[in-house]
């Protein structure tokens, strides 16, 4: 497309030109394209797609394009292409206009079909004659795409060009980028001068020399989720990452430990939330446990205090966790409303009032509690008391160093302990749920905030 790469910055643009040549002259290969997260990688999509649709307009031919979801990731798409579309129509001389019809763009003969790629979409039937594109494809399961997508381009030769971001090593996007890589390492020459590679990967300093701001959002993400935290390593690093079966990792777990002495009360003029992780009433294997807080600053989580209970009757809990909950001064209590956790939050609430946040355990919500946790570890924001040989202590670190974790597809994280406990890491993580919810608030001056 003429005058395409000056829409696009210098990585963009070199990247394009590699693809567009590639995709001519290398029929039947897989690409492969890394970008840091809001890097431009989708504008760069969509120029390709655009680029296709008018380079064979006359000829014809298809592009099929899936995504991890019809809505709204390939819905989004097919609004980009529009746009692209429509913003280069006066490059594009006596070439047919763009139409849109159901999930299909066609320009003159040439078409663009936009398909989900979850496993309960309806996809067969389909062909790719020019190109078979997977945008998000660390998300995409590889199975699938193999058995459903693969074929459209059997008879055709179409190459196949995965976009995304690195995850667990295990993706269709990661398998397919190590063989690239490894193909590419074969080469003579330096890559895009004296060859054409199949994996194209901009590290996101190249990003900030076009764009300074790109530059200061990525440092705000490492300060932010810290240097090895699975999110920064993956969506700006662009590396793997592994979690080797544990959620915290050796240094993780060393960066935990604090000095600071546990409290049997609270001290006057400090801020306290706490985080209650209910077992089931009478269980024998899972223990009941309150995590108590100090908001040293805004998100930091400082635990002066944790309390168990085994097999305790619900009447008990709630009146004891509330006596502790009134007796220092809990600005927030996060509670554990899961399933049969659900009644002690409702009587919890009854008895504290707002100060009450039941939270509901689904595989996003303990994801995102998970990450959150690691980020609060990785760069300073929470740290255990110091360890004072109580029982409390030595449970707490031994379910954190067996804590199970494992990075799942889509940028999901599954964590806990299947044959052991993990109610102290629960717990741990429902109180800096707490702490970051309370923000800045008001100093407590040592009186009763009910």
């Amino acid at each position: 497309m003429a005058g395409t790469s000056a829409v696009l910055r210098p990585y963009q643009a070199r990247v394009f030109g590699a693809l567009a040549r590639g995709i001519a002259r290398r029929r039947g290969e897989t690409f492969t394209v890394l970008f840091p997260r809001q890097a431009g990688k989708n504008e760069l999509a969509s120029v390709l797609v655009a680029y296709l649709l008018r380079a064979n307009a006359r000829a014809g031919g298809t592009i099929v394009l899936c995504a991890p979801t019809m809505s709204p990731q390939a819905e989004i798409s097919i609004a980009r292409v529009r746009r692209t579309l429509g913003a280069t129509e006066a490059l594009a001389g006596d070439v047919a206009r763009a139409r849109l019809s159901g999930n299909t763009i066609s320009v003159g003969r040439a078409t663009a079909t936009f398909l989900s790629a979850s496993p309960e979409a309806h996809v067969a039937g389909h062909t790719a004659s020019l190109a078979l594109i997977a945008d998000e494809a660390q998300e995409i399961d590889a199975a699938w795409f193999d058995r459903q997508f693969r074929p459209m381009a059997a008879s055709t030769g179409a190459p196949a060009v995965l976009f995304g971001t690195p995850w667990d090593g295990h993706s269709l996007l990661d398998r397919a980028v190590a063989a690239n890589r490894a193909r590419d390492a074969r080469e003579a020459g330096t890559p895009y001068r004296d060859f054409l590679p199949l994996h194209h990967e901009v590290a996101w300093p190249e990003v900030a020399r076009s764009n300074p701001g790109y530059g200061e959002y990525v440092r705000h993400e490492q300060h932010r989720l810290g240097a090895g935290h699975p999110l920064y390593l993956s969506q700006y690093e662009l590396r793997t990452v592994e979690a080797a079966g544990r959620l915290l990792t050796a240094a993780q777990l060393a960066r935990l430990e604090g000095t600071h002495p546990r409290l049997l009360a609270p001290l006057p003029g400090e801020r306290y939330v706490g985080g209650f992780d209910c077992a089931g009433e009478g269980a024998r294997a899972d223990a009941s446990v309150l995590t108590i807080a100090r908001v040293a600053a805004v998100g930091r989580c400082e635990v002066v205090r944790q309390v168990a209970w085994q097999s305790a009757a619900y009447a008990r809990l709630t009146a004891e966790v509330a006596a502790i909950a009134h007796g220092w001064r809990l600005e927030r209590l996060v509670v554990d409303a899961t399933g049969l956790g659900g009644p002690v939050a409702a009587r919890l609430a009854e008895s504290l009032g707002p100060r009450v946040t039941p939270f509901a355990f689904t595989a996003a919500s303990k994801a995102a509690l998970g990450f959150a946790l690691i980020a609060a570890i990785e760069t300073g924001r929470l740290q255990l008391h110091g360890d004072d040989g109580s029982l409390e202590a030595a449970a707490a670190r031994a379910e954190l160093a067996a804590c199970g974790g494992e990075f799942t597809a889509g940028g999901g994280l599954r964590w806990g302990n299947e044959r052991g406990h993990d109610d102290y890491v629960a717990s741990l993580a429902l109180c800096l749920h707490a702490a970051e919810a309370a923000g800045a608030g008001r100093r407590a001056m040592g009186h009763s905030r009910e």
